[in-house]
Order: structure tokens, then sequence, then C-alpha cells
């Protein structure tokens, strides 16, 4: 199948109008699109790395029978070939293998996160833009609305009351971090909400710092939100005295929660679900809520 493919032309980078009306066999690498298109009510025929889908994204549920492609970065060309897909849904973060994609099928790829720091809206436009390549222009519509709707029931829970910020992050170990900043999914649905972001420091494209858990002791006065999957190591550690995240002023009993897993470097389907989990945990906001 390798050597196969090696003989195919490679497609150019193609518009919308060069995949097949309503396109139903749709695959994708990026687990972004995938919990978009499943929002959508279009079940991708495959998707790279569906396991860690399962434990970072979580919601929607992805369906036993979507086949696994391997790596997101070198997926299985002979897989993906076998399926036969209309479209092959990808980001510029795999720029590098479209060209090798397009020997198979007609390739588009959605930028979400961009220089201009503003994944939110390109969220919309990616969802407003599938639901039009797949035939899905209501359900594309209603998640639209629905997303920014419960964005909008977390301002108005959160209200004019005086807030802490707050800091979200993954855990790689005890002793280091992803702080999610400026330019990130989550960053937009605290701006909207009218919630402030405790990092104020730089970070990267994605809008996360690689941070370690030693910089979080200037900061005295934050809501801290731990996504998961949490390291175990992490977990055993949390709240107990004698180790440096003990020590934390942030991770004082009372001042942090840990939340389902919610993709970071997702579409509108993490952003709801970040605002929901937001508004679970509204008491953390409060200033002097904590012990």
């Amino acid at each position: 199948m390798a050597s196969l493919l090696a003989l195919l032309p490679v497609l150019p980078a193609v518009a919308d109008e060069a995949v097949p009306a309503h396109a139903e066999r749709v695959a994708t690498i990026d687990w972004g699109t995938a919990e978009t298109l499943l929002a959508l009510g279009v079940t991708p025929v495959g998707l790279a790395e569906t396991a860690g889908y399962r434990d970072w994204v979580g919601s929607p549920a992805l369906p036993s029978d979507v086949a696994e492609l391997g790596l997101r970065a070198t997926p299985s060309l002979e897989y993906l070939a076998a399926l036969k897909p209309d479209v092959i849904l990808s980001t510029p973060q795999f720029t590098a293998i479209e060209p090798v994609l397009g020997k198979i099928a007609p390739v588009i790829s959605l930028a979400t996160y961009t220089d201009d720091l503003e994944p939110y809206r390109h969220a919309q436009e990616n969802t407003r833009r599938l639901g039009a390549l797949l035939g899905r222009e209501q359900a594309a519509t209603d998640l639209v609305a629905a997303t920014d709707a419960r964005i909008a029931k977390l301002k108005d829970a959160v209200g004019a009351a005086a807030t802490r910020p707050v800091l979200v992050l993954y855990f790689q170990d005890d002793r280091h971090a992803w702080v999610f900043c400026r330019g990130s999914l989550f960053d937009d649905v605290l701006k909207r909400a009218g919630l402030k972001n405790a990092w104020t420091g730089p970070g990267n494209f994605w809008g996360f710092a690689n941070a370690g858990v030693d910089r979080l002791f200037a900061i005295r006065d934050a809501a801290v939100l731990v996504i998961e999957p949490v390291p175990p190591a992490v977990r055993a550690k949390l709240g107990a005295r004698d180790g440096l995240l003990g020590q934390l002023p942030v991770f004082a009993p009372g001042n942090y929660a840990i939340l389902p897993s919610v993709w970071g470097f997702g579409g509108l389907p993490s952003a709801g679900r970040f605002a929901n989990q937001l508004l679970q945990h509204a008491e953390l906001f409060e200033r002097g809520h904590a012990s």
C-alpha cells in the first residue's frame, strides 16, 4: 500500500467545493475537529490516537467503531486509505503530512490557534464551515448558539461581584504544569464570562506556558482549576503539607478543584464543557471563599 500511495498524484489544498456534497465518510487527525464533528451529529470513520481522545477530551463520547489511525503526526496511510474517506480534516499543526494525506482524499485544514490569539472566534467559524461542508448547517448554528448561551449563563452567575482571578492548568508531573494564558481557548471563555486569568505571563502559540510549579508561589489569591488527567503522584501530593505542592498557597484546602477532562486545544464543545464546569465551581471565584 505504501508503494502504491507513492505513485499516486498529490492533490493540492482544496476548497470546500472540491469535497463531495454532504460528505459522509470523514476522517480526522485532530481531536478538536473530532469533538466538533460528533457535536454536529457526524461520527468520523477514523481518528488518530483514539485512546488519547478518550483520556484528554472525554466528551462528546467517541463511539467504539471509530477506526484507530495511529499517531496524529504519523497516521497509518494504509488504514486511512482502506477507510475510503470523502475528506480528511487536518489543522495547520499537521501541514507537513497533508501532501501525503492528499494522495488519499481531499484535505481541508481548519485553523483554530493562530497569530491573532482568538481561538474561540475561529472555533465558531470552523463549526459553521463544517456544518456547510457536511450538510449540518442547522446543527452548526445550534452549537454556536448553545455554547454562547453556556458562557452567558456563567457570566450571569458570576455577576458584578468581586471575584478572584482563575488559574487553569494541566499537570505534567509534580514539578511542572501547563498553565493556560492569553491565546488559549480557556482564556477566551474566562474573558467572555467576565473572569480574569491569574496567569499574566507570556505563553506560546497554543496559549499555555510550560511552568515549574515553584513559579506558582507568586500567585497568592486565585481559584485554581486542575484538569484531568492528573498524574497519580500529583494527586497524592495535592493537599499534603509536606511537599512543594502542599506549600503553595494556591493549593490550600478550598482553593482549588479538579475538573473532569476537557480539551484545552479543542473547539466549541470543549469551550461549552469548560463553561459548564466553571459554573459548577463558581463559589471558588468569590473573594474570601478559601480558608
